[in-house]
């Protein structure tokens, strides 16, 4: 069976990969790991922004990539890498 073209467009891929983003600042946000608001913790952190745009876009690829390869993947692959890219890359500085 085949996709929907839309699920396949370029724009609600990096849409959903971005949604995995922001579910993993909810789930630091909801186990105190930060008190501000999403605005101004991107505005307030223009390189944990910037990674965490990275990291949306590797979501994407990573999807791209899997369907490329013939990956049976679906828009869970990619906010799955969304958020895994971005909880890695928010380690990046850590010991």
């Amino acid at each position: 069976m085949a996709l929907p073209q839309w699920l396949l467009h370029p724009a609600f891929l990096y849409g959903v990969a971005l949604l995995g983003m922001i579910v993993h600042f909810l789930k630091q946000k909801v186990k105190g790991q930060t008190t501000v608001e999403i605005k101004q913790y991107f505005a307030a952190n223009f390189k944990d922004t910037f990674i965490a745009f990275v990291a949306t876009s590797l979501g994407y690829v990573v999807y791209m990539f899997g369907l490329s390869t013939g990956q049976n993947a679906d828009f869970v692959a990619v906010f799955a890498a969304g958020y895994i890219c971005d909880s890695m890359f928010n380690k990046w500085d850590k010991p």
